[in-house]
């Protein structure tokens, strides 16, 4: 899909939104806005399509969500997952889960199309920043560039949906980040299917000093890789490659040779939050208001739950702005994800620790029924089948 810039002209129109990041946050928000009939931007900083750091897993509350909203067809062709092992050193537990994996870059393709399908206007390769607003203001403007071209975008609502990485809100005095304690960065790949034994329908999570590793085949046969690590350790070993092969070598150190040389894409520092998700006119949705690891296949879920209830919390395009709605979005994002992302917060000490990791796995071989029950909370409600192995030490 090539640049529209020039083609839609938009910078002449006052859109009734701009929602910029086409991630799943941004596609499904200007999906919901475009079939209530809104006027609908959706600008992405990159060409498209674009490759993004993700562990390619959706899981079965993403999933059910996506059927949910009438989206459900980005995700037919997936490869359907079962079963997630957790590997430190030589313990081994076996675990149930549902979900699909899926590369991002199809994905988010998938996605943007449903929106555009919608009737939303698409803009990828186009750079967007926020200008300064004040109460009062029919429409927030925002700077744009896409190629050598510049100009100005007029929209009633603005939606940041540009993740952790996002400009879009760099001058916004209510949104600066609040960084976590000593965060770890997160770096992906994709691999050819013999680069490694990866099991269908499994994600495969090897824990090792320094980070954390989670595989998983797609329905093409490839391997998606994806990591979350310590940057100091990162730079010591060279890269992103020399550390994730130390970790899924185990004892020996010594993992594929192929991560060495492999091309990984990578985030800056995870975990953080936004102690305000709004202004006037702007709300920040998905990961632009904050991310909490470890990696358990639930981002992309709060994403698309996030954006499916900022949505809801707009009426018509041409009315005036609450002045408590970033307020009342903020409460009502921390009652549907605080819970979850607080204890995904007490699971992240676990994770950076090999010695907590191990007395972890070894729980879980141990009392596979407790294993079991968490799984099925973090994955979204599993469903026990008889096929279902209840646990695995090797």
């Amino acid at each position: 899909m090539t640049p529209a810039w020039g083609r839609t002209s938009a910078a002449g129109t006052t859109w009734d939104a701009a929602v910029v990041g086409a991630g799943p946050a941004g596609a499904v928000a200007a999906t919901l806005l475009a079939r209530r009939g809104w006027r609908v931007a959706l600008l992405e900083k990159s060409s498209w399509p674009r490759d993004k750091t993700c562990g390619g897993c959706l899981n079965g509350r993403a999933v059910d969500l996506l059927d949910e909203l009438g989206m459900g067809e980005a995700i037919r062709s997936a490869a359907a997952l079962h079963q997630v092992v957790w590997q430190i050193g030589g313990l081994r537990a076996q675990l149930p889960t549902r979900g699909v994996a899926v590369l991002r870059r199809d994905l988010d393709a998938a996605l943007v199309d449903c929106a555009v399908r919608a009737g939303c206007v698409f803009l990828p390769a186009t750079q967007a920043r926020l200008r300064p607003g004040v109460a009062g203001d029919a429409v927030r403007r925002l700077a744009v560039q896409s190629g050598k071209e510049q100009g100005e975008l007029s929209a009633r609502v603005v939606l940041a949906c540009d993740g952790l990485g996002g400009t879009l809100l760099a001058d916004e005095p209510w949104a600066r980040w609040r960084m976590g304690r000593s965060p770890w960065m997160g770096a992906s790949t994709v691999l050819e299917a013999d680069a490694m034994p990866v099991g269908d329908g499994t994600i495969h999570m090897h824990i090792g000093r320094g980070g954390y590793v989670g595989l998983v085949r797609l329905g093409d046969g490839r391997i998606n890789l994806a990591a979350a690590v310590d940057p100091g350790m990162c730079r010591a070993w060279g890269g992103p490659g020399p550390l994730v092969a130390s970790i899924l070598g185990g004892e020996s150190g010594r993992g594929p040779a192929e991560l060495h040389k492999a091309r990984f894409c990578a985030t800056g520092l995870l975990t953080r939050t936004r102690p305000s998700l709004g202004g006037h006119r702007v709300l920040a949705v998905g990961d632009a208001c904050g991310y909490v690891e470890p990696f358990t296949g639930e981002g992309m879920a709060w994403a698309m739950r996030a954006a499916r209830d900022a949505t809801s919390l707009l009426g018509e395009p041409a009315e005036a702005w609450p002045d408590d709605r970033a307020e009342r979005w903020g409460a009502m994002h921390r009652r549907a994800l605080g819970l979850r992302r607080r204890c995904c917060a007490m699971l992240r000490p676990i994770m950076h620790h090999v010695a907590l990791a191990e007395v972890a796995v070894w729980m879980a071989w141990a009392w596979p029924a407790a294993g079991e029950n968490l799984a099925r909370w973090v994955s979204g409600a599993v469903r026990r089948e008889p096929q279902a192995q209840q646990g695995a030490m090797g």
